[in-house]
């Protein structure tokens, strides 16, 4: 019964989201709460490349990739990948050998040069901040503190790791 009432209610929050994101207004709007969660990361946690001992488990993490940006960013992937038609061309899929996490320190063995194709894609970020990849995820590092700010798991999924 719980799980059923679970079930529910998750089914629910989604359709009640706007998470489908599947106009061009709608998709402007859930990147305008993108670009405005970034801001507002970088204005709460501009101490962290200052006091980096700060950072705890008590630390509460950004809420960036929400299901609706998570949504639009993986459509804006998917089509940019779907544009870029270089045969062959490989686009994240390294065998990362760690799994990113949010407020973690970054993996300097993962940082690896951004495909030029997703970051002409995807929204500016201010400049403290950065797009990377570690294995098929998305990950937005925070240059300064060194750490992980944001993940999007599989935003780039094997069947798209290599153009045909």
């Amino acid at each position: 019964m719980k799980k059923t009432i679970a079930i529910g209610l998750i089914g629910l929050a989604l359709g009640s989201t706007g998470a489908a994101a599947q106009t061009p207004v709608e998709q402007v709007r859930i990147l305008r709460d993108f670009e405005q969660s970034v801001v507002e990361y970088t204005e709460r946690h501009h101490c962290l490349d200052m006091f980096p001992e700060a950072l705890n488990a008590a630390t509460p993490a950004p809420k960036i990739f929400t299901l609706p940006v998570a949504m639009v960013f993986r459509q804006v992937i998917a089509q940019a990948l779907a544009d870029h038609d270089r045969e062959g061309a490989a686009i994240g899929g390294m065998n990362a050998t760690h799994r990113a996490a949010v407020l973690q320190p970054f993996p300097t063995n993962e940082l690896v040069e951004f495909p030029t194709v997703l970051r002409d894609a995807l929204p500016t970020l201010p400049g403290a901040l950065e797009y990377r990849l570690v294995g098929n995820d998305l990950v937005i590092r925070d240059k300064d503190a060194d750490i992980i700010v944001g993940v999007l798991r599989d935003a780039v999924g094997n069947q798209t790791t290599v153009r045909r």
